[in-house]
């Protein structure tokens, strides 16, 4: 029986790895050596990923709206674009052939080689590690990378050194639930009992060989706090003629806001404390279809765009008042069908090509084409307060102005909106989300 790779995501914390003078990529001259990581002129290759990540992001989120073109959103969207990323960056590792080349494509390397991606990857791992250990940052921020794989595969040795701590052994074979609460454990330990049951029952069996998993945890507190006492009932409208009861929380202060005539949206951001991390809020225009069309205009170039305008500071606002409403959104979704419309679908079934994983001359010829991914798994979770958010899941060119934009006072979100959490960092987009529903646990007016 053919074996089968589990893909699942969520969201979690580091990496690092011993390095020999071994070649892990025979494909592309990939000797990783012992000055492997001494060199510093890759910053080309990090500009190019991170700008890959950026471009998945958006497109992520465009193939997700697919099915709403001719219909309204009819539920709450909370993902990770940066988890999903950092999971398929993994996979493409072990990739080979043509399901190297679509991930190639798909994740943006362009002509970079693996092993050029495999450092920057290394790069980012330690990045994360020592921000993790920064005391002071006024957030936290774990992210964190684990293949899990049958304990009787040969294991390349190279990438098996490489990985290191990301690597573990489990019994799949013989002891596949006890494999399954294994890894929801580490998921939900990680993401601090955010996110449970990643992996469904059912989803390993005795033929699994390999799960994939990303976990990662955001915790942060607004720079500006809103006040409890100024949290009020209000009208949410999901349609113009659909009204439902909400929370609001309400504060005035300084913020950057944007008017921005690409995504035809406002766009406020709202800085944790430390200010590395940002939840940015797009408000469409009050009309039935509004989020379709600022969707449809999204594009890496326009986020990009709305980015370098809301962190150059020229429409920072010094009184705004903004009303937002307190919620919280948990999802699980199966990601196979909005990548397979980022043309990423040979990493799914009988053509995938993992082999790069394995040992080839280790093992028998009748199980090297025997391991094969086969679902994509993908769970959130974020809560917006009055101190903050939570969120866990399982990854420009400035012209010129003559003058400021007409001067607005007020930001209030209570029609559908979308809202990114965007590292600043890094200008990566950590999670993304619609709220477009709120709970019928308060009376609804139809």
């Amino acid at each position: 029986m053919d074996g089968k790779w589990l893909l699942v995501l969520a969201l979690l914390a580091l990496g690092h790895g011993q390095i020999l003078d071994r070649n892990c990529f025979s494909d592309d001259n990939g000797t990783l050596s012992d000055t492997f990581l001494d060199r510093t002129g890759d910053e080309e290759s990090k500009a190019i990923v991170y700008g890959g990540e950026r471009a998945f992001s958006v497109n992520l989120i465009k193939a997700l709206f697919t099915k709403y073109e001719d219909s309204s959103i009819t539920e709450n969207i909370f993902i990770s674009p940066s988890s999903i990323y950092h999971t398929l960056m993994l996979a493409y590792f072990g990739a080979l052939g043509e399901t190297q080349a679509e991930l190639a494509r798909g994740l943006g390397f362009g002509g970079l080689t693996k092993s050029q991606v495999l450092k920057t990857y290394m790069f980012d791992a330690a990045y994360q590690a020592v921000r993790e250990r920064t005391p002071g940052l006024g957030y936290t921020f774990l992210h964190a990378n684990k293949l899990y794989f049958e304990r009787e595969l040969k294991l390349n040795e190279c990438l098996r050194l490489v990985l290191a701590d990301q690597i573990e052994a489990v019994d799949f074979k013989s002891q596949p639930e006890e494999a399954r609460v294994n890894i929801n454990t580490w998921v939900e330990t990680l993401t601090k009992g955010n996110i449970k049951d990643l992996v469904p029952a059912g989803y390993v069996d005795y033929s699994t060989r390999a799960a994939i998993v990303n976990a990662a945890y955001f915790k942060g507190n607004w720079q500006s706090q809103f006040k409890p006492e100024n949290t009020k009932l209000g009208n949410f409208y999901v349609k113009r003629d659909q009204i439902r009861m909400v929370n609001f929380m309400n504060q005035e202060g300084a913020f950057n806001y944007y008017t921005s005539e690409e995504l035809q949206a406002h766009v406020v951001e709202m800085p944790y404390e430390g200010d590395h991390v940002s939840m940015v809020i797009i408000l469409p225009p009050f009309l039935d279809d509004g989020l379709q069309e600022t969707v449809k205009r999204l594009s890496p170039e326009t986020m990009s765009g709305v980015m370098a305008e809301i962190k150059s500071g020229f429409y920072k606002m010094d009184k705004l008042s903004v009303t937002l409403p307190k919620f919280s959104v948990r999802g699980t979704l199966e990601l196979s069908e909005p990548l397979a419309a980022l043309n990423i679908s040979r990493l799914f079934g009988p053509g995938s090509n993992l082999t790069g994983f394995i040992d080839v001359e280790a093992t028998p010829v009748d199980q090297v084409d025997s391991v094969q991914l086969d679902s994509a798994q993908h769970k959130a979770f974020i809560e917006v307060t009055e101190e903050g958010s939570e969120a866990a899941a399982a990854t420009a060119l400035l012209g010129f102005r003559s003058a400021r934009p007409l001067i607005h006072t007020q930001f209030t979100a209570n029609h559908p909106f979308l809202f990114l959490i965007y590292d600043k960092q890094v200008d990566t987009i950590l999670f993304f989300g619609v709220y477009q529903h709120p709970p019928r646990d308060r009376k609804s007016v139809v």
